[in-house]
């Protein structure tokens, strides 16, 4: 606020102030920021281009000042009071040009001021270099526009291009050709990129492969000497085995020979004891036919004796019923008495012919058990004879068919060759001929008899 009147001016800022209505005058001014659209149309530029430049300027009027003393759009604090510093002559100098106008008012002067700023500025520089350096103009114009702005009491607080175009197509030209030469400069790079890229490729590749050469060689050596040492571990393997399988072989082998030698061993042990046994048993047998055959031979000396001692008694007796027959003869009559006195003599001689016969058996069955035993054998014929034929018995009907009409004489002949046949399967079993021992006691018997007659 302007406070003015016959005591002069005063400048109040953010605070209250005092006037008297009928000697002071006051008037205000905005101090906020005000944002101008500058627009610069058909500009010419330094050679004669002319574009169109579209920015915005934030202005605000100048208040404050550094803590030297000097004009900043910055706020600064006064060490002493601890105060803002406030430029009231810049404030004095904004309410002397724009005091009384209204705000559109004030923000027509001040773009005016800048569109003609901005042109001046366009007239020094190219087209290409506005375009390019944007941020070098924007620092143009804060450089120009500062000091024209301050002596109007207002300060510059941000510039900022927003578009540049123009009507002669020279700025889409100078993109098109810009383009065509970033698009060349772009496929150059790309072109000597790929080259490079292809050569680095190449070279990697290359080397790749060199590499790739290189380890697989150093991976076949590898797998070369692996493959030898395998093959060598296996060779020492399978000589291992071999080693060990003859050893388990050779020890199957001892195994089997031993168990077959042990097997051998105890079949010769059991054979040995068998015919140990059989031995024996055949001694036992033996022993036991040797006392059969005694017992027989004790039982055939005796049945021999009694049968020497009842030939004796009939011999006696016989003799005895002589003597009394002669003696009855002798008494019956002297011719009568000789006859039978021949008669006694004859039976008498008889009687001690047969005794003595049997007494000469009875020493010959002590004599001869061999006999015996053959007497013992004759004796059993016809009971061997009659078992041989009963199976005949059980016979109904039998029907022969024969061409010569000689199966029954045939049948008796054979039963009588099977009874034939008996001395050989006793001199098989016993070990006595008994052909042989009758026929020799034969001959001795029939020489004794022709002793005694």
């Amino acid at each position: 606020m302007f406070i003015s009147g016959c005591t002069g001016t005063e400048v109040v800022v953010g605070s209250c102030g005092c006037s008297l209505w009928f000697c002071n005058h006051v008037e205000s001014l905005g101090l906020e920021i005000m944002t101008i659209h500058v627009i610069s149309k058909d500009a010419e530029t330094t050679r004669g281009v002319r574009i169109d430049v579209d920015s915005v300027a934030q202005l605000k009027v100048q208040t404050h000042l550094d803590a030297d003393g000097k004009r900043s759009s910055h706020k600064s604090v006064d060490t002493v009071s601890g105060n803002a510093v406030i430029d009231k002559d810049a404030i004095k100098m904004a309410g002397q040009n724009f005091l009384g106008k209204d705000r559109a008012e004030i923000e027509e002067q001040l773009k005016a001021t800048m569109e003609g700023l901005q042109r001046q500025i366009l007239g020094t520089l190219t087209v290409e270099e506005i375009y390019k350096d944007r941020m070098s103009f924007c620092d143009a114009i804060n450089k120009l526009a500062t000091p024209a702005l301050l002596q109007m009491g207002y300060e510059l607080v941000s510039y900022v291009m927003t578009d540049i175009d123009d009507s002669n197509n020279y700025m889409s030209s100078l993109g098109k050709t810009q383009t065509a030469l970033v698009m060349r400069e772009a496929a150059e790079g790309q072109a000597r990129n790929q080259n490079e890229a292809r050569k680095k490729v190449a070279a990697f590749k290359s080397e790749a492969d060199i590499e790739v050469a290189t380890r697989e060689r150093e991976a076949h050596v590898v797998t070369n000497q692996e493959a030898e040492k395998r093959a060598e571990a296996d060779r020492n393997l399978n000589l291992k085995r071999a080693q060990f399988d003859t050893q388990v072989n050779s020890a199957v082998a001892e195994a089997e020979a031993a168990a077959q030698i042990e097997s051998a061993k105890q079949k010769q042990a059991v054979v040995r004891a068998e015919t140990t046994q059989r031995a024996v048993e055949a001694e036992v047998e033996l022993q036991i036919a040797d006392k059969e055959v005694e017992r027989e031979k004790k039982l055939r000396e005796g049945k021999s004796a009694a049968e020497l001692l009842a030939q004796k008694n009939r011999a006696e007796g016989i003799r005895v019923l002589a003597e009394a027959e002669a003696q009855k003869t002798e008494m019956m009559g002297n011719a009568e008495a000789q006859v039978g006195l021949a008669e006694a003599k004859a039976i008498k001689a008889k009687g001690e012919a047969e005794a003595e016969v049997l007494q000469k058996k009875a020493d010959a069955y002590k004599n001869y058990g061999e006999a015996a035993m053959v007497s013992m054998v004759v004796e059993k014929l016809p009971v061997i004879a009659e078992s041989v034929a009963r199976p005949l018995g059980n016979v109904g009907k039998m029907v022969v068919v024969s061409n010569d009409g000689s199966v029954g004489s045939k049948l008796t002949g054979d039963i009588g060759r099977m009874i034939s046949q008996l001395p050989e399967v006793v001199n098989g079993l016993t070990g006595v001929d008994i052909t042989k021992a009758m026929k020799a006691i034969a001959d001795k018997t029939g020489e004794e008899s022709k002793d005694t007659i």
